[in-house]
Parts: structure tokens; C-alpha cells; sequence
């Protein structure tokens, strides 16, 4: 009887819902009218939606655009699972970590030395601190940080590192995490996420040396060159669509259009920061060639960089997003 009723719900929903905003958020409008639905009504009626988009849709948005690095049959099918949690123990956590899992017997797969999986509900927030001992980071996400490795240690005056599109600082802490004596600073184009972000790296036990609301579209004043800029640049976020299902039935040509030009824009504004010898990391959660190698090509196109090393990072077996990363170091 609640199946029905809640389906019923659910298809009004979805034959109302036009993909102008996230289904997130058209979700929680929409149970913030309606306060009759309980916990479990809410939870019934969101996995309905979100199977709706995972499993009615066969045909991936601009498939033929797909790198060739990505494997698209599998890659697709993997949009019918709901993507895992995954975090990242932070340094010198890992006992305490283990050790408060084990004790409140939370369900864990251990990935490596550093990464957790958990299923997507779990609650981990009531077991860790999550920030100080724990980052809440994607798989790929987590493996950006093979790029850092070729980055080598300054010693004495500390590497002047600028996370150029900062969001929620997970990769700000990250990059705090993996390069050692650093001055980092944070930017974002949207003050409230910048207030988010700050707040997420205080947690983290991180003070940014400087925190700055940027259009990075529009050019800026620059003051002092960076050794490391972080471009996580704004994307079609294909990559995780696992995660936001509703995507596939609405992203189309001129989205990704808007979304290249606009990565050119910002890539070009970037580049005179990026010191003398200094390093640029070049990342998306994209899956599309034009948003990635393309860029890359673009860059190295300028005759001012030489290209370190380029990744997919193919989460798709793993029921992880799939990321692109890129490292460059300035040359000329």
C-alpha cells in the first residue's frame, strides 16, 4: 500500500521536474512543503526518483564526445548503481580511525592505506570527526594526489599554493595533506561556499593564508606568482552523474559548449599566476575529451608548459566517480 502511494508521488514528481536545478534540490522544496511525509516517506520516495533517472535512461548525453581513455559501455552501465561514501584518513589517523569503526561495528572496506568505503547511508558522522580524522572524498577525488608526487618538497621559505576553484576544501585539505610547508591560499567565485570552505578547513586544523571571493572569468590583479595553482575548474560533472542521475536525461550540446569556453576563459586568466618553474594541476569531473585533453593540448599550446603527467581516474568499477587530472609545470 505505501509502495503505491509513494510511486504515485514519485511520478508526479519526476513529470514535473525539468532539470533547471539539481533533483537535490527540487526534492528538498518540495518536503519542506509538503511536512507530512515522515523520515522514511522522504527516504522511500527519493530513491524512486533517483531509480527513475538511473534506470529509464539507455543512451549516455553525447556519448560519441566520451574520451577514448574511458571504456563507455562499462562506464555507462555503472550509472545503474548508486555510487558508494567514501573517505580519507588523514594523517597520523589511522589507529583512531579503525579503531572507533570496529568498536560501534560500522561496515567497512578498506581501499589501499587511506580510503574507506562505506554504503551511501551510513551515518559515519556519528562515529568520527569527520574533517579532523576523516575527509568525506571520492575515490578519485582521493587520487589526485598521485599527481602531487612530482612535486618536489621547498625547503626553508614555504611553496606558495592557490586552490583557484576551492568549492568545499576537500581538495584544499588534501593539498595541505600531501605538500609539506606550504602558505595556502583559497578562492572561490561564490562567497557562501567560500564561508562553507572556511569553516571545513578550521575543522581540519588549517588556517589559509588568505581567503578571496574571484571571478576567475574576468581578469584579476596579480600580486605575487603561485608554485602551485589548483584549477578544479567548473564542469559538465559527467563523471559523477552516478551521483546525480537526473543529468543524463537533460545535459545537452550547448551545456558542454558553455562549459569549454568557459574552462578556456579561466585557464587563460590562471596561467600568468603560475610562477617561473611552478606547477599547474588541471582537473574536472568530466568524462569528455573536449573539457580535458582538449585543455590540455590548448595549454601546452601556448609553448609555456610541459606536461607532466594526465590521468582518468576511472572509478567506474569501483562504484566511484571517474575524475581527469593534469600536471604541467611552467617553463617558459
Amino acid at each position: 500500500m505505501h509502495f503505491a502511494v509513494h510511486q504515485n508521488i514519485a511520478d508526479n514528481l519526476i513529470n514535473a521536474y525539468n532539470g533547471a536545478e539539481p533533483l537535490a534540490n527540487y526534492l528538498k522544496k518540495y518536503f519542506a512543503a509538503n511536512k507530512k511525509h515522515g523520515s522514511k516517506d522522504r527516504k522511500n520516495i527519493t530513491a524512486l526518483c533517483y531509480a527513475h533517472f538511473r534506470n529509464t535512461v539507455t543512451q549516455f548525453p553525447l556519448a560519441k564526445e566520451i574520451s577514448p581513455e574511458i571504456d563507455v559501455n562499462v562506464f555507462v552501465a555503472s550509472h545503474q548503481q548508486q555510487p558508494l561514501l567514501f573517505v580519507r584518513i588523514r594523517p597520523w589517523q589511522k589507529d583512531t580511525v579503525i579503531a572507533k569503526l570496529k568498536a560501534s561495528a560500522i561496515e567497512f572496506e578498506k581501499i589501499g592505506e587511506e580510503a574507506l568505503s562505506f554504503v551511501n547511508t551510513t551515518a559515519i558522522q556519528d562515529v568520527l570527526d569527520i574533517n579532523k580524522e576523516v575527509v568525506i572524498q571520492d575515490l578519485s577525488s582521493q587520487a589526485i594526489a598521485s599527481l602531487l608526487k612530482h612535486i618536489p618538497a621547498q625547503e626553508g621559505k614555504p611553496m606558495m599554493v592557490w586552490d583557484a576553484c576551492a568549492a568545499s576544501g576537500g581538495k584544499t585539505i588534501l593539498l595541505f595533506d600531501y605538500l609539506s610547508n606550504i602558505n595556502i591560499h583559497i578562492s572561490d567565485i561564490r562567497s557562501s561556499i567560500l564561508i562553507n570552505a572556511e569553516k571545513r578547513l578550521q575543522e581540519a586544523g588549517i588556517r589559509p593564508a588568505s581567503v578571496q571571493e574571484i571571478d576567475l572569468t574576468m581578469p584579476f590583479e596579480i600580486k605575487k606568482q603561485f608554485d602551485v595553482v589548483f584549477a578544479d575548474v567548473p564542469c559538465s560533472g559527467s563523471g559523477t552523474w552516478g551521483r546525480t542521475p537526473e543529468q543524463l536525461a537533460f545535459f545537452n550540446q550547448a551545456q558542454l559548449d558553455k562549459y569549454t569556453k568557459l574552462q578556456s576563459t579561466i585557464v587563460r586568466n590562471i596561467i600568468p599566476t603560475i610562477a617561473m618553474g611552478g606547477y599547474l594541476i588541471f582537473a574536472t569531473c568530466s568524462v569528455y575529451k573536449a573539457e580535458n585533453e582538449n585543455n590540455i593540448e590548448a595549454i601546452l599550446a601556448t609553448g609555456q608548459f610541459k606536461l607532466i603527467e594526465q590521468n582518468y581516474f576511472k572509478g567506474y568499477t569501483q562504484k566511484a566517480d571517474t575524475l581527469f587530472g593534469a600536471l604541467l609545470q611552467r617553463v617558459a
